[in-house]
């Protein structure tokens, strides 16, 4: 393949290297990054490429890259080349092969990338491995190359999204590569390693290459080989030993799906038991440790089954991953164990696995010392602070510490709550008694058993008073250190059920969480306030007579805490409100909201800064959780006491909208008070829907913002459907048609690219309206501009209105058929059902099949370019049905015709003409047959194998012709 390549040609490309590579300017090495980008998607990137790696004199950066660039080219620019150059390239690439044999290694391992890559894609070649095994010979100096290409070749075959072969052609391509070579392939290993002449730097890579293979060879074949016995033993070789490990946890893996008597399982867990004694051995290696922790662990998990089943013959399996989680030294290898045990806890919770959870208690028992002894924050300081100011290695621990109570929540479903319980209770207060007698404990020694009582707080029953009273009781007199003050309130709080039932230890905890207001630390707070709201939750019933107390608490609290931690507070409180007696909730919602109104209205009227919108949205906030927690059950036709303060607060929140809505955070924040409204009281709002829904049609056509759009479309979800009376709901329609017609407006002025929130706004508030009203809505000005807009967001790449256009489409489309997509009963005036609910009507039918008749043959383009193309990969199955609707309301010849004009218009090298008339006879058959689940499979098929093979990282075509970007346009 290589040819003379003169200076000139090869000059620009070493200096580009050379520019990235050591250059110092930055934009010299962009530009020099540019460059080489676009060479490598060159034609003479192939011929220049072998140049390169056949001359001896050039540095090894540039060997690396036209290595690179060789591999990148055959993944993605093969159809660069005919077919007589793919089989020069084959040869081609086997000579160089051989000019590599002694390294570098990582130019040797790029051309093996390649040659896997041509030998995938290059389905006549049925002779790969014979042919690169037999050019390479199999002498030990060419071990690294067969090595190499071997390892690769399956890795490779099993990255589907690279590989540009259909799903039926790769199948058959893996069966003849991989299924069929399986056993020449172990063959071959067993020699290497076998042979004295083997050097001892290619065992490594037989593993590696070993483990490659395992899916491909029997596992029973390779158990009995050799192999076994030299993997494990490779263990104790410092140079093997990952490469070593790698294999042992595969082989485990691979035994999954085994029944627990396999002898294949028995071999293997005789094996790995005899490496316990390695792991005392290896705690101060902590690599070695880490490893012998994988197999471990991989071995527990893959056999958790077996474990249950036969607990005495593999209990020495969970006594060795509880010793592997008992080091201390590195938290992440103990995270290996976490999921071990889960497994296992979920077996032996099942009551056919009660002997087994009898024989393993103890083990568990043990892991609950082990994991409270993990839990301890670092015992000394590094620059004033515990984790040296290292913020990243704090969140870490955090983070591990809460992976721990999960673990310790296992345990307690295994040896019983109170247990568990009860050996943190004992750690706290052994330190209690030695502080008692003079000794100096660490407060770490302390606050690590206690929150392990917050771990295992769920799990604690409501019933249960043999340790828990003992525990409430120490914790409340424990010494008044702030990382222990705060542990303890946030145990407290998480163990509010079982103290609504015993309500005697109520006061003391609750003096206690008061207290922690008034410590001047920030952490302590909100966990006060987090506490003081599960109290409020779950103890309400005990606390309704001290509304008037704590409301005096909360309102001297209030101003003293940071925002987050007032949210949680009143939350709390709002709890209480709802507690009350109907009669006295109006008072007790007044008194709780009135000050928070004040504070809003002394703001409504001036002037604000970014901050004081934010106040503004955080007191709304307050307003929010009210309302959202304190809707008590009315009796139809009584007044609801809450609406009625609510309608007394609304001049409120329409005087922040007028003056401070051009603020998002305001806008937001009053819009999700309103949904709030609809939501918890439903019918009683009806006294506000009127002037609320003008509000949200004024506010959207002053400031655009998509919040109203939301709030309208959760009117119309709300209100628009049969169990409200004929004049709202046709008040909600006015309302809504008003809301659409103003936002297509809006967007005609404007590129909606720019506008994502909007229309995704706007094409949620639309399907509620085809929702509730589809008989009115397709035959409305809404409906052709619906699909209009649909069509504009297509030739965006914004995920979330092409998810929303996508929805919208499909429930147009739907009612161009005889059924409905749901039963949509509708009534007239006279309250009498009219339209069957079970027949779409013909004129509605007409409709719909207008439009896809008049915009079908775009907009399949469009949605095919953007499931070829554009779309993300998450919208493929949405975009799929929106495609089949569409055909199938097309009909033949339209259907045919219009996917056939689509795929005339893709590149003449993306596929043949037998592919394309495939996929086409596919769709006249579906359409014929009535069989679009088939054509749903055929369809991703083919979407999945057009973008394998045609778009690449390096794919210049973004659509399909004439599918480019549309302006939305409206015309009123």
């Amino acid at each position: 393949m290589a040819s003379a390549i003169d200076d000139r040609t090869l000059s620009p490309i070493l200096q580009a290297l050379n520019a990235l590579y050591t250059g110092s300017n930055r934009q010299t090495k962009e530009q020099a990054g540019q460059f080489l980008e676009q060479f490598q998607k060159s034609q003479e990137a192939w011929t220049i490429s072998h140049t390169i790696l056949s001359s001896p004199s050039l540095p090894i950066e540039s060997k690396l890259f036209a290595a690179q660039t060789l591999r990148s080219k055959v993944i993605y620019d093969l159809h660069q080349l005919p077919a007589d150059g793919q089989l020069q390239l084959r040869s081609s690439l086997i000579t160089l092969l051989g000019t590599y044999t002694a390294g570098p290694k990582i130019i040797l391992t790029q051309l093996c990338l390649a040659l896997a890559n041509l030998a995938i894609q290059l389905v006549q070649w049925k002779s790969a491995l014979e042919d690169v095994i037999r050019a390479c010979g199999n002498d030990a100096a060419s071990a690294p190359i067969v090595l190499e290409f071997l390892k690769v070749l399956p890795e490779e075959a099993s990255d589907v999204k690279k590989i540009p072969l259909s799903e039926d052609e790769l199948k058959e391509r893996t069966r003849e590569l991989l299924e069929n070579n399986a056993m020449q392939v172990l063959n071959i290993l067993v020699a290497y390693v076998s042979s004295a002449n083997t050097p001892q730097s290619s065992h490594a890579l037989i593993f590696e290459c070993l483990n490659s293979w395992l899916r491909e060879v029997p596992l029973e074949t390779i158990v009995n080989s050799p192999l076994l016995n030299i993997v494990f033993q490779a263990l104790s070789n410092d140079d093997l030993f990952d490469a070593a490990t790698d294999c042992v946890c595969s082989m485990i893996r691979e035994t999954r799906d085994l029944d627990d008597e396999s002898d294949i399982v028995s071999t293997l867990y005789s094996k790995v038991i005899e490496l316990r004694p390695r792991i005392a051995e290896s705690k101060d290696d902590p690599d070695a440790f880490r490893n012998y922790t994988q197999i471990f662990a991989d071995a527990g998990e893959v056999w958790h089954m077996v474990i249950a089943r036969q607990p005495r013959q593999f209990k020495s399996l969970v006594e060795a991953v509880a010793e592997c989680a008992s080091y201390d030294e590195d938290l992440e290898v103990i995270q290996f164990t976490f999921y071990f045990w889960y497994l296992l806890k979920q077996m032996l919770v099942l009551d056919r696995y009660e002997d087994a959870k009898r024989e393993l208690r103890d083990v568990f028992l043990g892991l609950v010392d082990i994991l409270i002894n993990h839990l301890h924050y670092p015992y000394e300081e590094r620059n004033g602070d515990l984790f040296g100011n290292n913020k990243e290695q704090e969140e870490k621990f955090r983070a591990f510490r809460h992976e721990m109570g999960d673990v310790l929540k296992d345990c307690c479903a295994v040896v019983g709550a109170s247990f568990a319980l009860r050996k943190a209770y004992t750690k706290v207060n052994d330190c209690l008694q030695a502080q008692n007698m003079g000794e100096n404990i660490p407060w770490q020694d302390i606050e690590a058993p206690i929150f392990s009582m917050r771990a295992m707080a769920r799990e604690v029953d409501l019933d249960e008073t043999h340790v828990l009273p003992d525990v409430l009781t120490l914790l409340i007199r424990l010494p008044d250190h702030k990382k222990i003050r705060f542990a303890v309130t946030l145990v407290l709080g998480r163990y509010t059920e079982w103290t609504a039932k015993h309500p005697e230890y109520l006061e003391a905890q609750l003096t206690y969480i008061t207290n922690g207001f008034y410590v001047n630390d920030s952490d302590i707070a909100g966990a006060a306030a987090q506490s003081m709201m599960h109290f409020c939750r779950d103890c309400g019933q005990h606390l309704v007579n001290y509304i008037d107390q704590l409301h005096d608490f909360y309102e001297k609290i209030a101003p003293q805490i940071h925002v987050e931690s007032l949210y949680d507070l009143t939350d709390g409180v709002a709890h209480l409100v709802a507690a009350q007696r109907l009669d006295k909730i109006y008072n007790s919602l007044k008194m709780f909201c009135a000050p928070v109104v004040a504070r809003l209205y002394s703001r409504a009227n001036a002037p604000v800064d970014e901050a004081g919108y934010r106040k503004i949205a955080d007191e709304v906030e307050l307003l929010d959780t009210f309302a959202r927690l304190v809707h008590p059950h009315i009796e139809p036709g009584n007044p609801d006491p809450c609406m009625q303060f609510w309608s007394e607060v609304w001049p409120l929140i329409d005087l922040l909208l007028d003056n401070h809505g051009q603020s998002t955070y305001v806008s937001e924040r009053c819009c999700k008070f309103i949904r709030t409204l609809m939501y918890s009281y439903r019918t009683s709002f009806f006294s506000l829907l009127g002037t609320v829904a003008e509000k949200l049609v004024v506010c959207f056509d002053k400031f655009h913002y998509g919040c109203y759009l939301w709030a309208s479309g959760i009117a119309v979800r709300e209100y628009g459907n049969e169990y409200s009376d004929q004049n709202i709901q046709s008040a909600v329609w006015e309302f809504a048609f008003r809301q659409s017609i103003s936002t297509f407006k809006y967007m005609s002025t404007v590129n909606i690219a720019d506008i994502p929130d909007v229309v995704e706004d706007l094409f949620r508030l639309l399907s509620n309206l085809i929702t509730s009203y589809p008989y009115r809505f397709i035959p409305s000005e809404l409906c052709k501009p619906s699909v209009d807009a649909a069509r504009a967001i297509f030739t965006t790449e914004n995920k979330e209105p092409i998810f929303t256009a996508m929805d919208l489409l499909h429930d147009i489309f739907s009612y161009g058929f005889s059924t409905p997509p749901v039963s949509n009963i509708m009534f007239n005036d006279a309250g009498e059902q009219y339209y069957d609910a079970n027949a779409v009507p013909p004129e509605i039918q007409g409709i719909v099949r207008q439009i896809v008749l008049a915009e079908g043959e775009m907009l399949t383009r469009q949605v095919f370019s953007g499931l070829l193309y554009t779309f993300p990969r998450e919208c493929v199955s949405d975009g799929t049905s929106v495609l089949l609707v569409l055909l199938k309301l097309a009909g033949l010849p339209n259907a045919v015709q219009w996917v056939n004009s689509t795929l005339a218009m893709l590149p003449a090298i993306a596929m043949t003409q037998q592919e394309k008339e495939k996929y086409l006879s596919a769709v006249d058959i579906a359409i014929q047959s009535d069989d679009m689940n088939r054509l749903r499979r055929q369809t991703m098929d083919f979407i999945g194998w057009y973008t394998r093979r045609n778009v690449t990282p390096r794919s210049e075509i973004r659509r399909i012709g004439d599918a480019r970007d549309m302006r939305f346009t409206f015309a009123s």
